[in-house]
């Protein structure tokens, strides 16, 4: 089976966010995934993950207005300042968290900008956070995202994002490869892991429609989890859904072995 990490920015809601970690280990899990972690001190959370003994796996630059429902930073002409200061409270929690993962969500195309100067933003934007995180030996990533849940979201394909690293030519640049995405934008899911393998640095996932745990939608978990081991990806596989109950209740996929 994958090495599971679990998010605890959407899942184990029924516990407060600090005592989550620990709820994390006592479900079996020996990382965790961060979204956005910075409405607690940082030496607050590294306190609550040391004491659970789990690895903080990833963790978000700071968006923006993203998830109001504005535009975000990534990849928005006039917002680079605000974006650099991302990358720098970013920085802080990564050296404090001991996190060696962090995922630039690239945001959405403003109304009259042309894709083009969308993407050159994103990719200035990348070579600055790349060139910010190397000399921690952070590997900074790009996470495609499906346009029905985000409207408008520039790298929504996996090869939005090739695409961005290209352009950005950092060696510390890679892909967050989520199925759930990838499913609702694209499909083919196990070929288009494999065809990525090489540029993934984190995988996530949760079943569609719904965005819920596996074996409530359409995907063959049982089928990607095999593709994943086959493959010899080594790296962490982030279970980031929405429980359809208890986060406890919803672990049947793992008990099951799919």
């Amino acid at each position: 089976m994958p090495r599971f990490s679990i998010n605890v920015s959407m899942m184990l809601q029924e516990f407060g966010f600090l005592e989550r970690f620990q709820a994390a280990a006592d479900l079996g899990f020996a990382g965790v995934d961060i979204q956005f972690p910075y409405d607690f001190p940082a030496d607050d959370v590294a306190r609550a993950a040391r004491r659970a003994g789990v690895e903080i796996v990833l963790i978000n630059v700071p968006a923006g207005d993203l998830s109001a429902g504005g535009d975000g930073l990534a990849c928005v002409p006039g917002r680079e300042a605000g974006f650099a200061r991302a990358v720098e409270e970013a920085a802080d929690y990564a050296f404090m968290l001991g996190v060696k993962r962090v995922n630039v969500l690239s945001g959405r195309v403003p109304q009259g900008v042309a894709r083009e100067a969308a993407m050159a933003t994103l990719a200035r934007n990348l070579q600055l956070a790349a060139d910010r995180f190397a000399p921690l030996g952070v590997t900074v990533m790009v996470e495609p995202c499906n346009g029905r849940d985000v409207p408008r979201y520039l790298v929504q394909r996996t090869s939005d994002a090739a695409e961005a690293i290209d352009v950005a030519g950092r060696d510390n640049l890679a892909i967050q490869f989520d199925f759930y995405h990838r499913q609702i934008v694209e499909g083919d899911l196990i070929e288009g892991f494999r065809a990525a393998l090489p540029r993934i640095a984190h995988v996530q996932f949760a079943d569609t429609p719904g965005r819920r745990e596996p074996g409530t939608g359409e995907i063959n978990y049982r089928a990607v989890f095999a593709a994943i081991d086959a493959s010899g990806y080594s790296g962490w596989v982030g279970a980031e859904y929405r429980p359809t109950g208890t986060t406890a209740a919803s672990l049947g996929w793992l008990a099951a072995g799919l």
